[in-house]
Formats: C-alpha cells, sequence, structure tokens
C-alpha cells in the first residue's frame, strides 16, 4: 500500500512537471514566421481593453536622472498585453522617447489615450519620439506580444 501511494505521487509529480515544461495553457502561438513581427491574434480592442499576460525570465529597472525617469524591460517571451506606463493628463503635454528591439514572435508598442490608439512605435529602432500635446485622459504605453521576445528603453515626461 505504501509502495502504491509512493509510486501515485511520483507520477502525480511527473505530469505535472510535464505540464509546465510543455506550457500547457500558455502563450499565444507566432504563426507568421520568424522574420514577420505583426500580430496575428491580438486585436486594437485586447490591446486597449487589456488581457491577461504571460511572460518568462523579464527584467525590469528604472533610473532617474536628472529628474527623467528611463525605464527599460526585457522579456524572454511573453504573450498578451502589457502596460509599460501609464498617467493621466489634464490638458497636458507627454513627450514619449522610446527604443526597442523584437528577437522573436509578434509585438506591437503603442501609445492609448483613453480608449484609442494614438500612436505606433517601429519595432527594431532607436530614439523614436512621440508627444501628446494638450492632451487630456488616462495614457498608456503598451506593448502586446505573441510569443514575443523583446527589449524595450522608454521614458514619459510631462
Amino acid at each position: 500500500m505504501k509502495k502504491t501511494l509512493r509510486n501515485l505521487v511520483f507520477v502525480l509529480a511527473a505530469l505535472m512537471v510535464l505540464a509546465v515544461l510543455s506550457g500547457c495553457g500558455g502563450g499565444i502561438e507566432d504563426t507568421n514566421g520568424e522574420t514577420d513581427f505583426t500580430l496575428q491574434t491580438i486585436t486594437d480592442a485586447d490591446i486597449i481593453e487589456g488581457m491577461n499576460t504571460m511572460s518568462f525570465m523579464s527584467s525590469q529597472s528604472s533610473v532617474t536622472v536628472n529628474g527623467v525617469s528611463k525605464n527599460k524591460i526585457s522579456v524572454g517571451t511573453m504573450s498578451g498585453v502589457m502596460e509599460l506606463y501609464e498617467g493621466r493628463l489634464n490638458n497636458e503635454s507627454l513627450t514619449v522617447v522610446l527604443s526597442g528591439s523584437v528577437t522573436k514572435g509578434n509585438a506591437r508598442i503603442v501609445v492609448v489615450l483613453e480608449n484609442e490608439i494614438v500612436h505606433d512605435f517601429e519595432l527594431n529602432a532607436a530614439d523614436q519620439s512621440f508627444t501628446l500635446e494638450n492632451a487630456s485622459g488616462r495614457v498608456y504605453i503598451k506593448i502586446a506580444g505573441e510569443s514575443a521576445g523583446f527589449s524595450v528603453e522608454y521614458t514619459a515626461e510631462k
């Protein structure tokens, strides 16, 4: 009886490890090839409203120099929508400077003002600048990914 119980526990543990390693309930598959980073599954509505996000091997850092916060995030694999920045504007301007690099999967980096995508950043480009002028409402910088690996550095300054 003891041996049977031990074997059952071992089998259950092995099945759990296999489920984790195989990615059960995992991310969104990249279906359009290694060189096309265009989103295939995630929609504008998903980006605006947000959705569940899974990420593996990620790191984030933030450094403030002369009152400006420079943020960096690197992710080995992500599927879903991740908020990089959230702020509130009241007839104010916001300037975003962003550098991004996508290494795999599909991705899209956007600025959302209230319920509208107002800007798309190019992937794999450095020092891109975008300014919202005299804007009011909640503003976000978001990245959507489908099995995406990426690194993004940005500042968002009022």
